[in-house]
């Protein structure tokens, strides 16, 4: 069962790869859309979309069911307040998730209401939450 624990795990943080690897690539590319003009700033966002569709919630999937997997495996880990406080991140994670993906959908039909700003941030959400979701996960500090 350890063996089988542990590539479920690995799986795990594969998708967390993929998932929070895509999201901060996507910010980092969309934060060089308002510079661009006409068909390069169509490209970039209509790239976006796909890369979002294909990687960033492939990812989050495997992330999610598996992570779900582990806690079937041992249910007592919910007794733990750092679970719990890694679960409401991964919760405000979601939710930025599904709000960027709607984000990225309007701009494609409206490009020019974007700013360069507004990856940036999204960029430091979720760095900021991704630090703060692996401090919690390796440190376990309650």
């Amino acid at each position: 069962m350890h063996f089988v624990r542990g590539f479920i795990l690995a799986l795990h943080i594969f998708g967390v790869i993929f998932w929070m690897g895509g999201l901060l690539m996507i910010t980092s590319l969309l934060a060089r859309v308002p510079e661009e003009v006409g068909l390069p700033k169509e490209r970039f966002l209509g790239a976006a979309r796909g890369l979002f569709e294909s990687t960033v919630n492939l990812g989050a999937a495997i992330t999610i069911l598996l992570g779900l997997l582990l806690i079937l495996m041992d249910p007592l880990v919910l007794r733990h307040g750092w679970l719990h406080a890694k679960l409401l991140l991964v919760a405000i994670l979601l939710f930025y998730h599904v709000r960027f993906y709607r984000r990225i959908k309007f701009l494609e039909n409206n490009p020019s209401q974007s700013t360069s700003r507004e990856f940036k941030v999204i960029h430091g959400m979720v760095s900021a939450l991704l630090i703060a979701i692996l401090v919690l996960t390796v440190l376990k500090p309650f």
